[in-house]
């Protein structure tokens, strides 16, 4: 089998299995909690520890591979995830659960940042925004198999299962690389900055964690800020920043990573307040709540390739924007469950899959196109970055929503209904944030 090949059909499995892991578990959660004895929004950290470790990690990782090797990094990376992700299936606690999360996303970290430059520089020029889309559609197959295949092996056998069948995934991927020799590097640094790296992982690490935990104290979040200004005022006079600033200047690149952070922000918690809501309010089985949740991944899995090619033809500003607008209906309509109905929840839910689908490729497709292939490495990188911050602000928000409405409102199912309420609403208004981000581009 061609080189090309193989790295395909590999990021294909890992484009697959980690939107499904996620998903999955997230319809889960609930279990989960039940399982471990704690209340159902604690195990919201189960999501979190994950995204904090991955957002924390993306820059030093992605000029680790520029250096070392990104074939190299990725098959590590990979081998890392299948290990980790072994563990959590027989974590004992949910401290224990909860760390593993954390060094899975570590180890996802080094995936995102070499899997689309090693997919953009074996695929020829005319080509790359349709195996972009292929990429981004299985990512959104994996987010839609999740809810359904998570809650059938959650009723069946466990929410442990899910950990075991993705790493046995992985390990496949890891197979399809492992015996590869070519080698791919980027052209910039010759080293990896270790002060820029303290600082980054520092102060992003610390600023996520803090806007999740800022219910019990705020400080983290002043403490992450404050090392976030000294990073950026040290790659200002870097010789060798891990984060060119300079890229900004390009109104494409800083547009359109703008509009992905708020985008990212305003849906990902999707899937975590409807499980909450389907399975303690209207008390679905986790396998009826996955059927429920479905109709939106869908959607994304259906479209995404095509909006890619769309992309090549006309250009991502005026498809990425309308699918951002799209999406703002979804949730604003979501948000008012339960006088919604489940067919009501199901029509909004397939408004943000098409919105989603319509935004996603064209810009991943921007982002990658406005930079020349030596700092293509960096840009993947910032806009995995980007991506996972706009996912922890968002798990954020909607953790301090519950946390605020389950000290004010009694019974906890009608805390549930109102925090779901707000949080949507703030959703949909991070959605309109984003679209005149992406029209700006």
């Amino acid at each position: 089998m061609q080189t090309s090949r193989r790295l395909f059909y590999s990021i294909s499995f890992i484009s697959f299995i980690g939107p499904f892991l996620s998903t999955g578990l997230t319809i889960a959660l609930p279990q989960v909690a039940a399982g471990f004895g704690v209340p159902a929004e604690q195990v919201s950290w189960v999501v979190t520890a994950y995204l904090i470790g991955t957002a924390s990690l993306l820059l030093p990782l992605g000029k680790f591979a520029d250096v070392y090797g990104r074939r190299r990094v990725y098959a590590a990376a990979l081998m890392a995830f299948a290990i980790c992700t072994l563990a959590a299936a027989f974590a004992p606690s949910l401290s224990s659960l909860i760390a593993c999360r954390l060094l899975q996303g570590a180890a996802l970290a080094a995936v995102y940042v070499t899997y689309m430059p090693l997919l953009l520089t074996t695929t020829d020029e005319q080509h790359q925004g349709l195996t972009l889309g292929t990429a981004v559609a299985l990512t959104y197959l994996g987010l839609t198999l999740g809810p359904v295949l998570g809650g059938f092996l959650t009723g069946l056998f466990g929410w442990r299962s899910i950990f075991i069948i993705s790493a046995l995934v992985t390990g496949g991927a890891w197979l399809l690389v492992c015996t590869l020799r070519q080698e791919w590097y980027g052209t910039a640094a010759p080293f990896v900055n270790a002060v820029s790296s303290a600082l980054c992982i520092s102060g992003v690490g610390i600023f996520l964690y803090g806007l999740s935990a800022y219910a019990e104290h705020s400080w983290p979040v002043w403490l992450g800020l404050a090392l976030l200004v000294c990073f950026i005022v040290h790659e200002r006079y870097s010789r060798h920043p891990l984060l060119p600033l300079f890229l900004f200047r390009n109104r494409v690149f800083s547009f359109s990573s703008l509009a992905a952070l708020i985008q990212y922000s305003a849906t990902y918690a999707i899937t975590f307040l409807l499980s909450l809501y389907l399975q303690l309010v209207l008390g679905l089985t986790p396998a009826k709540a996955g059927f429920v949740l479905l109709s939106q991944p869908v959607m994304m899995a259906l479209l995404s390739r095509r909006s890619g090619h769309l992309a090549d033809l006309y250009g991502s500003r005026l498809i990425a924007s309308a699918g951002l607008a799209i999406t703002a209906v979804g949730l604003a309509g979501l948000a008012w469950a339960p006088q919604v109905e489940l067919p009501g929840i199901v029509a909004f839910l397939v408004l943000t899959g098409i919105g989603s689908a319509l935004f996603g490729a064209p810009n991943n497709a921007a982002i990658m196109g406005s930079m020349k292939e030596q700092f293509q490495g960096t840009a993947a990188s910032i806009l995995a970055l980007v991506r996972h911050a706009g996912q922890s602000m968002s798990m954020a928000l909607v953790t301090l929503v519950f946390a605020q409405m389950t000290l004010v409102v009694t019974p906890y199912t009608a805390a549930v209904l109102t925090a779901v309420h707000v949080s949507f609403l703030f959703l949909a208004g991070f959605c309109v944030l984003a679209m005149i981000a992406s029209w700006q581009r």
